[in-house]
């Protein structure tokens, strides 16, 4: 072989191997790339069922948290903080991470490894000293023993309150960062469900780190505490609920609750000439002299926060002390404590149940003690009322009541605005406004216009436990301007047999003689309370337009109807309000809790109606 043959064959063996290394580096690649992707695969598809997993006993652990059963919430915890913290191996290791700067499957993976990590710091700082909070925050261990409710793990749940708040504010920071919108469709909706959650338990929470930490004192952990318990008669019905009636004082010392006394506004209290505190704006037009000047009217105007002023300034002056705060509930409320325990048998024979307490109270020992001599028959009234309030205290205070009953009951309750709470103690009450008080004048946002639709007894009776309601709401854009029409109609059924009707007694009826008013026939007061800065240009009884009156609570333009219903008839009054600005809001009404539940029903307003 030539010396050039020789050269050319070398040439051809070197080209030769270097395509050989060529193909064997390209598949080098190729392989190492499918691996690099199959181990993203794997770890995806792993990490995505152990997500899953955590996710599918979330459901189990809400469950378990809402039924306050603490220790199966914590196996399930375990079983939820082992998944996550597995998602969270799977989508951090160096392979995923350089996977991350790949065009498209790069901002998946991102999204998928942030949702992990945020999913395990929502159980880690969130969950977890939630749970640890419920171990001193729940039913069984806020019951009295011996009628001592031991304040040691409600001081304790203060911290874990506290870190809980923290972390879901910051997780709620964490989630609005995670940036989903070049991701599949999962990986946004996963977001939006954690976005969702975060967006709704951190408000809550926020509230619960400024609340928690009040409680032990308010229950006279640094000092003794002393409350009036209001009980208003909705037979009567007020605007806040209905005439304050009966009281009973509460002493409360390192979390040991008595009951003091009780008294009656009948037999223990006078009436002033001049209202005992200063009248808001407009206040003393629309609920006139009596309001502020009794005790018993101090529920005239929509305010507890404004009754309990007043109460405590008469308490002050017939009683000589001051009180650190009131607590209102009637008998609809008390039925659902009733119903947290077993009956209760008084001593007139009476079984008290969650079926039986309301009529009994507000109807039947009415009917019983009926006699000519009206004096006895108030007497004869109250010791049965105030049996049944003792009766009922001695059993909240005793282990015969069911904690996780009692806290949906008082729960019901305070979701009516049948269980009200004020302060005399500023800052403890502006911490309770920020949680949101009840039994305040209803307030507008910038998506929902509230109503308060208020009902008041003017004859001076117990017929409004025969009264039923039902309350429509109609709203339509038919103005130039732009501001919505609304339309506020309210029926009212008197449930009285008209054959009936000279068969109740003396109390049921009440005043009504002396009112001008025939025996069976309500008389009532219908007031609206529209948003401020809204306009009611029209009102009308049974569909016929009556003149319009000018009134207003501060800030609050407030129309009055008196309208009189028959036994067994419905009478209907309506307002038209105008909104305040252009644009288009929900509709809601905040009406007066009454005997009977009111109906509150949605409807198409006709523009030309």
């Amino acid at each position: 072989m030539s010396d050039n043959d020789r050269s050319t064959e070398l040439k051809r063996a070197s080209t030769r191997a270097r395509n050989r290394w060529v193909v064997w580096g390209i598949v080098g690649v190729v392989l190492v790339v499918a691996a690099f992707g199959a181990w993203i695969a794997v770890r995806a598809l792993q990490a995505k069922a152990e997500l899953e997993a955590a996710q599918a006993l979330m459901s189990e652990l809400e469950a378990q948290g809402l039924a306050f059963d603490v220790y199966g919430a914590e196996a399930t915890l375990e079983e939820i903080a082992d998944h996550t913290d597995k998602a969270i191996e799977l989508t951090s290791d160096p392979v995923w991470r350089v996977g991350e700067i790949i065009p498209v499957a790069g901002v998946n993976l991102a999204a998928f490894r942030e949702l992990a990590a945020l999913t395990g710091s929502v159980i880690d700082r969130v969950v977890s000293p939630l749970l640890e909070a419920a171990e001193g925050i729940n039913p069984e261990t806020l019951a009295p023993t011996a009628g001592v409710i031991d304040l040691g793990p409600l001081i304790a749940a203060g911290p874990a309150v506290a870190e809980a708040s923290e972390g879901a504010a910051d997780a709620l920071k964490a989630v609005e960062a995670i940036d989903t919108s070049g991701t599949i469709e999962q990986l946004a909706a996963a977001r939006a469900r954690i976005a969702e959650l975060l967006t709704d338990i951190t408000p809550l929470l926020l509230r619960l780190d400024s609340t928690v930490p009040l409680l032990p004192a308010m229950l006279g952990s640094d000092a003794p505490r002393t409350y009036v318990v209001m009980f208003q008669n909705p037979a009567e019905s007020r605007a806040l609920g209905g005439a304050a009636l009966s009281f009973a004082v509460l002493k409360v010392d390192g979390g040991k609750i008595d009951l003091e006394s009780t008294a009656a506004a009948a037999v223990d209290f006078g009436k002033y000439d001049e209202p005992v505190v200063a009248m808001p704006d407009g206040a003393r037009e629309v609920h006139g002299g009596s309001y502020g000047t009794s005790i018993a009217d101090t529920t005239l105007r929509p305010s507890f926060a404004a009754a309990s002023e007043i109460t405590r300034e008469i308490w002050f002056r017939h009683f000589g002390y001051w009180i650190d705060g009131v607590v209102s509930i009637d008998p609809v409320a008390l039925s659902y404590v009733v119903g947290a325990t077993e009956p209760i048998t008084l001593s007139t024979g009476d079984v008290l149940t969650r079926e039986s307490l309301v009529p009994l109270l507000l109807n039947e020992v009415y009917q019983r003690y009926s006699s000519a001599d009206l004096v006895a028959n108030n007497v004869a009234q109250d010791a049965v009322y105030g049996e049944a309030v003792s009766a009922m205290f001695t059993r909240l205070t005793s282990d015969l009541i069911d904690p996780g009953a009692l806290l949906e009951a008082l729960k019901l309750g305070w979701q009516e605005h049948r269980l009200l709470y004020w302060s005399a103690h500023p800052d403890e009450q502006a911490q309770l406004a920020e949680f949101g008080l009840h039994g305040e004048f209803p307030v507008s946002d910038a998506s929902t216009d509230r109503v308060g639709v208020y009902f008041q007894d003017h004859v001076g009776a117990k017929l409004n436990f025969y009264l039923k309601q039902t309350v429509h709401l109609a709203k339509n854009n038919c103005r130039a301007d732009g501001r919505e029409s609304y339309r506020v109609t309210v029926d009212l059924q008197n449930g009285i047999d008209p054959v009936a009707a000279s068969t109740l007694a003396p109390a049921i009826v009440g005043n009504s003689v002396m009112e001008g008013v025939r025996i069976g026939f309500q008389r009532m007061i219908v007031m609206l309370y529209a948003p401020p800065g809204s306009t009611i240009v029209a009102r009308a009884v049974d569909g016929t337009a009556i003149g319009m009156d000018a009134l207003h609570d501060t800030t609050y333009p407030v129309s009055r109807i008196v309208v009189t219903i028959p036994p067994g008839g419905v009478t209907t009054a309506s307002f038209d309000i105008v909104a305040a600005s252009p644009g288009s809001r929900a509709l809601e009404a905040l009406v007066t809790p009454m005997v009977n539940p009111t109906t509150v029903l949605d409807e198409a307003l006709e523009c030309g109606g």
